[in-house]
C-alpha cells in the first residue's frame, strides 16, 4: 500500500506541475493584457498560488523520486495506467461523459430543456442499468419535471 501510494504522489505531482504551468501562464498572460506594474495586476494573486503550486509538486516529485526511483515509479505508473484503461469502471465514466457531451452540444441547443433532460436522464440511467424501462422513465419524468417546476416556475430562472 506503502509503495502504492508514492507512485500515486508521482503521478499526482506531475499533474500539479501541469496544472501550475497553466495557471502561471494565464496569470501573465493577465498582466500582459492589464498592463501596468506587476504589484497591482490582477493576475498576481494567481501568480503566487501557481508559483506556490508548481513548488509543492515539484517537492513531491523529488520525494517521490528519493523513495522509489524514476524507473520504478515509471514502471508502476505503466502497470497502473493498463489496469486503469481496461477497468470497467473507467468505461462506465467515460461513457457517461460521453452521454452529458451529448446532452450539453446535441439534445439542448435542439430541444427543450424538458425533452432535453429526459432523454439525457433516460440515457444515463439505462446505460448505467439503473433499473427497468418503466422505472427509469418515471425517474425522468419527475427529476426532469421537478427542475423545471422549481427553477422555471418556483424561482423564475430561465433554462435552456
Amino acid at each position: 500500500m506503502e509503495t502504492q501510494i508514492k507512485h500515486l504522489d508521482f503521478i499526482s505531482s506531475i499533474g500539479m506541475f501541469l496544472i501550475s504551468s497553466y495557471i502561471i501562464a494565464e496569470s501573465l498572460r493577465i498582466h500582459g493584457e492589464v498592463g501596468g506594474p506587476l504589484y497591482s495586476s490582477p493576475g498576481l494573486l494567481t501568480l503566487f498560488l501557481g508559483s506556490m503550486l508548481m513548488l509543492c509538486s515539484v517537492l513531491l516529485f523529488v520525494k517521490s523520486l528519493k523513495k522509489v526511483g524514476i524507473k520504478a515509479n515509471v514502471r508502476a505508473v505503466r502497470q497502473w495506467l493498463g489496469e486503469f484503461i481496461k477497468s470497467k469502471e473507467v468505461h462506465n465514466m467515460l461513457l457517461g461523459i460521453l452521454i452529458l457531451g451529448l446532452f450539453v452540444f446535441i439534445l439542448l441547443p435542439r430541444f427543450p430543456f424538458l425533452l432535453s433532460s429526459f432523454i439525457f436522464l433516460f440515457i444515463l440511467m439505462k446505460v448505467m442499468n439503473a433499473g427497468s424501462i418503466l422505472k427509469i422513465t418515471i425517474i425522468s419524468i419527475c427529476v426532469s419535471g421537478s427542475i423545471f417546476t422549481l427553477f422555471q416556475i418556483i424561482f423564475k430562472v430561465p433554462l435552456p
